[in-house]
């Protein structure tokens, strides 16, 4: 019994030792395969044993698709590197001459793909600031047609939606999202849309109408503290429903022509009023909206609106972004983080929607 238990384990070992030594010869033989071919793209030993030590077989699989890589030990001990972007890497070095460093942030940052150009241009859009990668080919289209555009006046423009024109590829605003829901010629609320916070406007603050609860104690705060230094500020107008909006705009079209109405004037379902979050401001006792620029009020809301979450939505020489004309009475609540960084940068609203709610 002993003898037989002996033989079976020699048998054993014999048939390890085999399939080990099979193995080895294998791999040998693949080895001796690879450094064929990798000597065939142009390896020399030394980048070969390289090679052996940073790459397995699917990635030396990879690497052999493409010709000889001058730079491969610069790229694979960039410390951006990533092995699952080997490819990326590699398809993108061999088709272009660039910078090694642009090629592993343009495909770190997945915004690389086959059919476009990578030019100087298209590479300093990519690593400008508010550059979204979905927007690319937008961005390389309205390039083209404007080619005086500086690389930050394109990144803003398309992220502001000025590649289309006024009230052409819209859609629904994702409302969601709250007092950061955006409504402009671009982004629409359903004509049945009415928010779910209204309150009463008191006649001590303005008219008898109505506003979103979370902007009107918003206003509120505002108004006590300026009324405290000797401003009288006044809710002129607030929460408007669709069915008032249409009525409204289409007395300016018929009073003033529908291009001209545009200008100063939403149309039904784009109108921010609607959301409950905007409120066109007077100084109290002024009779006409119209006077509120050349008040202390509006220097004072102008100044300080922004540390209550107000923003002056329409500002001046900002018209081709916004699609409005200048309104130094329209304000709209968008909340004291976003109003902050809004008033520091002297962005619109269509910007900080595209570069810090809509890119997230």
């Amino acid at each position: 019994m002993k003898k037989i238990t002996i033989f079976i384990i020699i048998i054993v070992i014999g048939v390890i030792g085999f399939l080990v030594l099979n193995k080895v010869q294998n791999k040998n033989e693949e080895n001796k395969y690879r450094y064929n071919d990798l000597t065939k793209v142009g390896y020399n030993d030394d980048e070969i044993n390289y090679i052996y030590s940073k790459l397995d077989e699917s990635n030396i699989n990879i690497l052999l698709r493409y010709s000889y890589q001058k730079e491969l030990k610069n790229l694979l001990e960039h410390k951006d590197f990533k092995m699952n972007n080997l490819n990326n890497y590699l398809e993108m070095k061999d088709k272009i001459t660039i910078d090694l460093d642009d090629i592993i942030y343009i495909v770190n940052d997945n915004s690389y793909k086959e059919d476009i150009t990578y030019n100087e241009f298209v590479i300093s859009m990519i690593k400008e600031e508010y550059y979204l990668k979905d927007r690319l080919d937008r961005y390389i289209d309205y390039h083209t047609k404007n080619t005086k555009k500086t690389v930050k006046e394109v990144i803003q423009n398309v992220n502001a939606n000025l590649d289309y024109e006024f009230y052409t590829n819209t859609s629904s605003t994702d409302t969601s999202k709250g007092t950061l829901m955006i409504v402009n010629k671009y982004y629409k609320l359903d004509e049945s849309y009415v928010p779910d916070d209204l309150v009463d406007v008191e006649s001590k603050y303005g008219a008898n109408k109505q506003m979103s609860k979370v902007a009107y104690e918003a206003f509120i705060e505002l108004f006590n503290d300026a009324q405290k230094q000797g401003y009288n500020l006044y809710i002129a107008s607030p929460y408007r429903s669709y069915q008032y909006q249409t009525t409204l705009y289409n007395n300016y079209v018929k009073s003033d022509g529908k291009k001209n109405a545009d200008t100063y004037s939403a149309r039904p379902g784009y109108s921010e009023h609607q959301t409950g979050l905007a409120a066109d401001v007077m100084a109290r006792g002024n009779s006409s909206l119209n006077e509120f620029e050349n008040t202390k009020e509006f220097k004072w809301m102008k100044k300080n609106a922004y540390k209550y979450g107000f923003i002056l939505r329409y500002p001046e020489n900002k018209e081709y972004i916004t699609g409005y004309i200048y309104e130094p009475w329209h304000y709209r609540y968008v909340g004291k983080e976003a109003a902050k960084t809004i008033y520091e940068k002297n962005l619109t609203y269509e910007e900080y929607y595209a570069y810090y709610v809509d890119k997230k």
